[in-house]
């Protein structure tokens, strides 16, 4: 299993369902049909995992029918992709503990130990709005095989404009799921609790998110020292990130706060998980154990 990896994803339309909002057909066949397709025609996958947010109560999620049992993603995914979920080559899951942040660190968690229960040892998260190709795939598994890393990111188009850019992030990253389990996975802290932290675009907003960063500070915490192994591949020919969503609407709001608010975050995260280090000293450390294509 050395040389193919499963995928984990997270997918939805928020409060889209029966007698709710009507379903985007045009957004899921762009933003979710299609790049899973490219996806499965690549070699190394063997297995991609749609997670669903059908919390109750929670506004981002989908409204699951009460005549079929399946949220509208759910149900399109099944129609678009009958022989591939039939081999179990995809699977669809829903996650009724999402949690308040749209880059659910609980749906992650629940989508790799379905990884984990098929066989899968290494996993990439993903966000279909990041265009992989094989090459991608490909840079991303040697880079990783060449330098033994645990962790490894793909750099997107302008990564040096911000320092969380600089990091694995789950829109693409390839992670040792032993590793990972080690550490007790993705802490759902980060889905947030209520707590705010104050960015000088948007004021307060949500504390949450960066559960990837999070999750990197503490296997470093846990490893030898020098010992934790992690870098970035695509240096060459970074990822396009397709983040053109229609103006004002709430994927572009929550889009632009989640990204002002990514650098605060990961101060915060730090501080907690190593409150005796500054900031500075914590990130100089974990470059020491950094490798880039």
């Amino acid at each position: 299993m050395k040389n193919v990896i499963g995928v984990v994803t997270r997918s939805f339309q928020a409060g889209v369902g029966d007698n709710e909002k009507p379903f985007n057909t045009e957004e899921f066949e762009r933003r979710v049909r299609l790049p899973i397709q490219r996806l499965l025609h690549c070699e190394c996958v063997v297995l991609v995992i749609v997670m669903v947010n059908t919390e109750p109560g929670n506004p981002l999620a989908e409204i699951i029918s009460e005549e079929g049992g399946l949220s509208p993603t759910e149900r399109a995914l099944r129609d678009s992709f009958p022989n591939e979920i039939s081999s179990k080559r995809l699977i669809v899951r829903p996650c009724s503990d999402w949690g308040k942040n749209p880059g659910s660190a609980v749906a992650l968690n629940q989508g790799d130990d379905v990884a984990r229960e098929c066989g899968m040892a290494t996993v990439l998260h993903w966000s279909p709005e990041i265009q992989l190709t094989d090459y991608h795939l490909h840079q991303l598994m040697m880079h990783a095989e060449q330098h033994q890393l645990m962790v490894t990111g793909l750099l997107r188009q302008r990564w040096w404009e911000r320092a969380q850019w600089n990091v694995a992030q789950n829109t693409a990253a390839l992670w040792n799921l032993h590793l990972l389990k080690q550490v007790g996975g993705f802490d759902p802290r980060c889905n947030g609790t209520g707590e705010t932290i104050n960015v000088p675009e948007y004021g307060d907003v949500p504390l949450a998110g960066m559960e990837d960063f999070h999750a990197m500070l503490r296997i470093m915490k846990l490893s030898p020292v020098d010992n934790f192994r992690w870098g970035m591949a695509g240096r060459s020919e970074p990822l396009i990130w397709d983040v053109n969503f229609p103006a004002g609407s709430s994927r572009e709001k929550n889009h632009l706060i989640k990204v002002a608010r990514q650098y605060a975050v990961m101060r915060q995260w730090a501080e907690e998980i190593y409150p005796e280090l500054p900031f500075e000293v914590v990130m100089d450390r974990l470059f020491t154990c950094y490798h880039q294509d």
